[in-house]
């Protein structure tokens, strides 16, 4: 029998990916979502849809009633308050896991942050073991919601901390690629600064790794490709896959939170929490945002199936055939 997934968020950029490489392992998914979202992402695929709401506890029981696999990934990464935060990213992970503690779940995964570990001390990348230190109130608010689930869940879980994810349907990224296009790079401040990143495909193939092997259950995995990066590496690749020359631009850490600053402002009558704003700048500045792939790689076998120019190739790719740039 085809095992049985339901995801919040999947009509989301990270959850669309996981939806489409479940089907293509040949689970029976069902996107749970709200009856106003946008399911462009998830449009003509062959799934079934469940309507909730993370704040409607009968409505997610009534949704995952029968799944063996519940996957939580529904997040707020832009919003306007730290109450706004945690409403959805913890609020809404209690919900949920308070309509699926008492039926007959296998497995619960939910997909936090590097966010919620905060960054590392130096270009030694940051394991699960090491203590927690959250800058922003994303990753306040998922580092709480990590906690409940440890605390409180009755069924086995596996947590999930994604490094900076890129691939199709990402808007973030995407920025970046339409500068390059235009033959400019911004880097905001002027020390050089390092991350980790990852594939959305790799990690859709991560999660589902874990989902499956029992060795995962009650444990926290970072997910990234292994490499360490600078933005600079970040710019010289992408430059030579979308084949562009580029000014790079240095932009003062200042004029980065004079900037902030002024969308904050104007949140309000925007009624929305532009892409640059107090809590994302506050994330720029940090030198090393850095994970460790290690324990994913010793006790999932996980691997990454694409190198980093491949994957920033067909994420190209997709971009110039679905009419983004």
């Amino acid at each position: 029998m085809e095992a049985k997934a339901i995801i919040t968020g999947s009509n989301g950029f990270i959850g669309s990916n996981l939806v489409r490489e479940l089907l293509s392992k040949n689970y029976d998914v069902t996107c749970l979502v709200r009856k106003t979202s946008n399911l462009e992402s998830i449009k003509n695929l062959p799934v079934k849809f469940a309507y909730g709401d993370c704040n409607d506890i009968e409505s997610l029981r009534k949704g995952c009633e029968g799944q063996d696999y519940v996957f939580h990934l529904a997040a707020k990464v832009k919003e306007k308050s730290r109450k706004k935060y945690f409403e959805v990213n913890f609020d809404g992970t209690k919900n949920l896991l308070t309509a699926i503690n008492e039926l007959n779940i296998k497995k619960f995964i939910f997909l936090s942050s590097q966010a919620a570990a905060g960054p590392s001390e130096s270009k030694i990348p940051k394991t699960e073991e090491e203590s927690e230190n959250p800058i922003s109130y994303y990753g306040k608010s998922k580092l709480a919601a990590e906690k409940y689930v440890r605390k409180y869940a009755k069924i086995p879980w596996t947590i999930i901390r994604p490094s900076s994810v890129f691939g199709p349907y990402d808007k973030d990224f995407y920025i970046y690629f339409k500068l390059v296009k235009k033959g400019f790079a911004p880097l905001v401040g002027f020390g050089e600064k390092f991350i980790s990143l990852i594939y959305v495909e790799d990690l859709s193939n991560l999660i589902i790794k874990a989902t499956e092997n029992p060795k995962a259950n009650y444990q926290t995995f970072f997910a990234s490709d292994g490499n360490i990066y600078s933005w600079n590496d970040f710019i010289e690749i992408l430059k030579n896959v979308m084949k562009k020359k580029v000014i790079i631009l240095k932009i003062p850490m200042s004029f980065a939170y004079t900037t902030a600053f002024f969308n904050e402002c104007t949140k309000y009558l925007h009624k929305k929490q532009a892409t640059l704003n107090l809590q994302k700048v506050k994330e720029m500045k940090i030198k090393y945002w850095l994970c460790s792939s290690e324990k994913a790689r010793k006790l999932l076998n996980f691997s990454p199936k694409f190198s980093f120019d491949k994957a920033l190739q067909k994420t190209y790719n997709w971009y110039k055939e679905n009419k983004w740039l």
